[in-house]
């Protein structure tokens, strides 16, 4: 009779465990992330238009998340313990780089979901993004695709690879030696961002790492907001008559556009990053929402 009961013990443990593991397996069936593009959409009076677009490069403001992790609309996790980003029309996932155009600090990052939730700040980075390249809330960085890394990982998606990983990027898919950007993100938390400075000093220890985090030089500039252009000069000199009681410190310039005379309405060099946003956010509400940031550099 102790032994029926000791059976029927063991019979009970190991049909819990199966249960579990065949929940979890299908948990994990439903949560496989998956290659995202998305309709066209609206957000607060401009459209979006998602694409796959590996050329694609902008400079303006970087926001930071403070909220608590969540599902991604491509079925992944946005955690603030990984370098993740969200941008507006980006394939998901798609691996950018992203360089703070104030101190240098650059590196790779994996855009996984859309964000951020207005039309003046082009990506919104995880805290640990953020970190690396030292920004507290926001500030302005330079944006451009990874095109080797972005099909390496959506290629891994589509094919429904088992191995897919949050935040590694496989090294063991052959790519050009002369890309740099090859390198494999999970090793990120083995550094301690406040010993960073050791780190880029030492070339050995980056190697070793195989992280593509970096600080480099970056030329002083100036900010402008870049408004809309016209073919006609009469039409941007109404456009600054219009603005002047808003902003009055506003420029028109001539300019060629395969070969095509516009003439680009613009606000004179802005030096605080602020006081640029401020001026956008106003310029936004007033209709114009394609209107963004843009650097001059400053000719020491």
């Amino acid at each position: 009779m102790a032994n029926i009961f000791l059976y029927l013990i063991v019979f009970l443990i190991l049909f819990s465990q199966n249960l579990v593991l065949s929940e979890e397996s299908k948990d994990d069936e439903l949560n496989k992330p998956k290659f995202y593009i998305g309709k066209q959409y609206k957000l607060k009076g401009k459209w979006h238009y998602p694409k796959n677009n590996l050329d694609y490069s902008e400079i303006g403001i970087a926001s930071v998340n403070k909220k608590k992790n969540k599902k991604t609309i491509n079925d992944e996790i946005f955690s603030n313990n990984k370098i993740l980003a969200k941008h507006k029309t980006l394939a998901l996932p798609t691996i950018v780089r992203v360089t703070n155009l104030d101190n240098g600090y650059t590196i790779n990052v994996r855009i996984n979901d859309r964000g951020p939730k207005n039309n003046y700040r082009i990506i919104e980075l995880s805290r640990k993004a953020a970190n690396y390249l030292k920004i507290n809330e926001k500030g302005l960085v330079k944006i451009t695709v990874v095109s080797d890394l972005s099909l390496q990982e959506q290629n891994k998606i589509k094919n429904k690879n088992k191995d897919f990983s949050n935040e590694n990027l496989e090294e063991n898919v052959v790519l050009k030696k002369e890309i740099v950007e090859t390198e494999n993100l999970m090793d990120v938390d083995k550094i301690d961002v406040k010993k960073d400075n050791n780190l880029v000093r030492n070339n050995k220890k980056f190697k070793r790492l195989k992280l593509n985090y970096k600080k480099i030089d970056v030329p002083p500039y100036y900010l402008r907001v870049d408004i809309t252009k016209f073919k006609k000069f009469k039409d941007a000199a109404n456009l600054k008559d219009k603005l002047k009681p808003i902003y009055d410190k506003i420029l028109i310039s001539l300019n060629l556009i395969n070969n095509q005379k516009y003439y680009k309405v613009t606000t004179v060099p802005i030096n605080n990053l602020q006081e640029a946003e401020d001026i956008l956010k106003v310029i936004h509400k007033k209709g114009f929402n394609n209107a963004k940031l843009f650097i001059d550099r400053k000719i020491k």
